[in-house]
């Protein structure tokens, strides 16, 4: 999404604030100007009205609130998954789960604590490398702004936390709530895609293909890495094999 500047106005800007030389109105009044959205009202509108939200952040990224929303999610899904481990494991045949329970429910705070740190390392990874792709493709947003958008578009993820708890109470057949489990995370997943690729477009003034191959680059070189280790694989067992089994 290219800006230009026509009879003092700036055409192209998803905001559609005008941009008068001379003003001396800053950024944050412009910001202010349109509305900041407040914690609620930012969760509904990246989840169901994203581009004008996204436009309305992209100024002042909303850092804080992001932060708070990425790490509660991550909370949720410790949580979840810890209490789906504890479970399973007690409804292994023979297992004497009254004697590991007090073990298991020792561990739950440093799960916890290893799962927000992990999701903390991998979110600021992450932003790390689509920002500096962003700039690459010709972005002209903030790291900042990166890092908000990036813990933004994992919001869906609420609803997969959901999800999960309704074919637990509701007691599922297990293939059919793996099978439940799956397709809602499918959808869920390129949710969230859509909604990175959004946010980026947005957050770095760049077109749309900019932000796909912002996102795509990543998952490309993982699949160009997993096919060379693959290659590897075949050639290093065709050379050992003969060694090892001399006719």
């Amino acid at each position: 999404m290219e800006t230009t500047e026509k009879n003092g106005v700036l055409s192209g800007s998803c905001c559609g604030y005008i941009d008068i030389p001379g003003s001396k109105m800053e950024t944050g009044e412009r910001n202010d100007a349109l509305g900041r959205p407040g914690f609620l009202e930012l969760i509904y509108g990246i989840l169901f009205n994203p581009v004008p939200t996204f436009c309305r952040i992209r100024e002042l990224p909303p850092l804080g609130q992001a932060a708070l929303i990425f790490f509660i999610l991550a909370l949720s899904n410790g949580i979840l998954s810890f209490s789906f481990f504890r479970s399973a494991f007690s409804n292994l045949p023979g297992a004497d789960f009254a004697a590991v329970a007090p073990a298991l429910s020792g561990l739950f705070p440093f799960v916890i604590f290893f799962a927000l740190v992990f999701s903390g390392l991998k979110w600021s990874l992450n932003g790390a490398v689509l920002h500096f792709l962003a700039e690459l493709w010709g972005g002209t947003g903030t790291p900042k702004g990166t890092l908000t958008v990036y813990a933004l578009a994992g919001l869906p993820g609420i609803f997969l936390v959901v999800a999960e708890l309704l074919l637990r109470l509701l007691r599922i057949p297990e293939i059919a709530a793996a099978v439940l489990s799956s397709v809602v995370g499918l959808g869920i997943l390129v949710w969230g895609i859509v909604l990175l690729v959004l946010g980026l477009r947005e957050t770095h003034n760049f077109s749309t293909g900019a932000a796909v191959l912002t996102v795509l680059t990543p998952l490309a070189v993982l699949i160009l890495l997993a096919i060379g280790l693959g290659v590897a694989v075949v050639v290093l067992a065709g050379v050992l094999f003969p060694l090892l089994h001399p006719s």
